[in-house]
C-alpha cells in the first residue's frame, strides 16, 4: 500500500465525518458553547475551550456530553494532542457506547500511534454496531492493508464497494491490494472505473502506468 493514498483516503473520510450529531438535543445546552463546540470551520482552539464547557456540564444528557468529547477530541488531534484526543474518544464512549464515529475517530488516532490492534478493535466494534458502515470498512482495511494482511483488507474493500460501489478513492485502493497481490486484471479494472469516476485521478493513472510498465494489458 503506497503511503500517500492511505494519507489521502484517511484525510477525505475525516473531512467528511458529520460533527454534532446531538443537534436535536441543542435545546438542552448553552447555544453558544454547543455551536462553537460542534463548528469544524472554528479555529480549534475556540472550540477546545466550548467543548470543554459541554463536557463539564453533568447536569446535560450523555448524548450530548459525548458529542462533545468527540469535538473536543477532534480539536485535540488538530493541535497535536493525539493522546489526549484517545482520552476524550473514551470518555465519550463511556457516555454513548453505540456512538460509532466515536469509535472511527479513536481507531484513527490509535493508528496514527502505530496501534494496529487497538485502532482495528475500534473500526471491528463499529462494524459489528452497523455491519455495513463503509467509513469504520474502508478504515479497517487500511490498516489491514499497511499490516500486510492483503485477504483480510480485500474482503473489506469488497464489502465497502458492495455498498457504495462509485467511491474513486476505494477503487483505487482496492486497486492497490490487487496490484500487490499480483492479480493485475482486477486491478486494472478498479483503476478504469475509478477514472471513469473522476478522469483527473492520478493515483489511477499511475496504477495504470505501473501495470503497463510491468507488461499487463492495460489496453
Amino acid at each position: 500500500m503506497g503511503k500517500a493514498i492511505r494519507v489521502l483516503m484517511v484525510a477525505g473520510m475525516v473531512a467528511g465525518l458529520p460533527f454534532g450529531t446531538a443537534i436535536a438535543q441543542v435545546g438542552l445546552v448553552r447555544m453558544d458553547d454547543f455551536e462553537q463546540c460542534r463548528r469544524a470551520e472554528t479555529m480549534a482552539e475556540l472550540r477546545l475551550k466550548s467543548c470543554t464547557q459541554v463536557v463539564e456540564d453533568t447536569s446535560r444528557i450523555a448524548e450530548v456530553r459525548a458529542d462533545g468529547f468527540l469535538n473536543r477530541g477532534v480539536a485535540k488531534e488538530e493541535l497535536g494532542d493525539t493522546s489526549g484526543a484517545i482520552a476524550d474518544y473514551t470518555e465519550g464512549l463511556k457516555l454513548n457506547p453505540s456512538y460509532r464515529q466515536l469509535y472511527h475517530r479513536r481507531g484513527l488516532a490509535y493508528d496514527e500511534q502505530g496501534k494496529a490492534d487497538l485502532a482495528i478493535a475500534d473500526f471491528s466494534q463499529a462494524i459489528r454496531l452497523e455491519p455495513k458502515d463503509t467509513e469504520a470498512l474502508i478504515y479497517r482495511g487500511l490498516t489491514y492493508a499497511a499490516q500486510g494482511d492483503f485477504d483480510r483488507a480485500l474482503m473489506d474493500y469488497d464489502t465497502a464497494l458492495a455498498e457504495n460501489p462509485d467511491d474513486a478513492i476505494a477503487l483505487v485502493i482496492r486497486g492497490e491490494i490487487r496490484e500487490t497481490m499480483g492479480r493485475s486484471d482486477t486491478a486494472i479494472a478498479d483503476y478504469r472505473r475509478a477514472l471513469q469516476l473522476d478522469p483527473q485521478n492520478a493515483e489511477a493513472k499511475e496504477g495504470l502506468a505501473r501495470l503497463e510498465a510491468k507488461g499487463a494489458n492495460t489496453e
